[in-house]
């Protein structure tokens, strides 16, 4: 038997690891591909690999043929990338994490200011449940390979110990917490920090198997950014109107659609229809 060829694959981030069929796999899966479909499109993205590559030209390949298969599993698999079109600021995926944990059960409030016992404090996101609240530093990027530091989670940890007081009284009863949730990754020191401390990080792929994409997946969280052929405009226009869940246009009529996004009745229909395609 002819031995497998080798590939070193480069991520954003500049280190080198070997080609992890793994990864490509629960992806695929994860975007709604069938067993049998990722391990044959895993094959013919390996075939057309030379020994050096990226995780860029991974992903283009399997998209592509994902595409080729089903339009919907591979709009799913744009998932990392429609976070980056949230963007350029990082307003729009603060009100985008507060819609997602309105949907687990929290009361949230986005760019709420609270009062600590030595400096007030604008918080991005405050989480509330019947048990606990939730004080959270949401880190946006627009960049693959960007992290966030241990800097940040310092940071964090240092404000919810000045909030301590205010929380109390607020929240009698209540467990409180520190949370840095970023659309990326964070740093090694990062996390260890934040284990040491108790503090907690939601990020891409992390807690593992309870990570960012997974509580978006589960759900069907899809951000807007996410349908095939929305334009830079309509984007804009859709998170002015704080419409950043794609199942929210499935509660909206044409006739709203229309009036709230200046649309013409049949790219209202249009959109309507990749938004049910993905989240009905």
């Amino acid at each position: 038997m002819a031995r497998r060829r080798k590939i070193r694959v480069r991520k954003s981030s500049g280190t080198v690891e070997d080609f992890n069929t793994g990864k490509l796999r629960r992806s695929l899966l994860r975007a709604g591909a069938t067993e049998e479909a990722a391990d044959l499109l895993i094959q013919e993205v390996r075939d057309e690999l030379e020994s050096e590559t990226s995780t860029r030209k991974i992903y283009r390949l399997a998209h592509a043929r994902l595409r080729k298969r089903s339009r919907t599993c591979s709009l799913r698999y744009t998932l990392k990338r429609a976070l980056f079109r949230l963007g350029p600021t990082g307003y729009p995926f603060e009100q985008y994490i507060g819609d997602i944990l309105e949907n687990y059960g929290y009361k949230t409030s986005v760019g709420v200011t609270l009062e600590g016992r030595c400096a007030s404090h604008e918080v991005d996101v405050l989480a509330v449940s019947g048990s606990e609240v939730s004080v959270m530093e949401c880190k946006y990027h627009n960049r693959k390979g960007t992290t966030t530091d241990v800097k940040v989670a310092l940071y964090v940890h240092s404000r919810v110990r000045d909030l301590e007081p205010t929380l109390r009284k607020q929240h009698q009863g209540k467990k409180y917490s520190g949370w840095v949730v970023t659309n990326t990754r964070c740093t090694a020191d990062a996390l260890d920090y934040a284990r040491c401390t108790g503090l907690n990080i939601l990020s891409w792929r992390y807690p593992e198997g309870r990570g960012l994409e997974t509580m978006i997946e589960e759900k069907k969280l899809y951000p807007v950014t996410m349908v095939y052929g929305i334009q830079a405009g309509l984007v804009e226009k859709l998170i002015k109107e704080k419409i950043l869940l794609l199942r929210d246009l499935l509660s909206l009529d044409i006739g709203t659609l229309r009036r709230r996004l200046d649309l013409s009745p049949q790219r209202a229909k249009a959109l309507k229809a990749r938004a049910d395609a993905l989240c009905g």
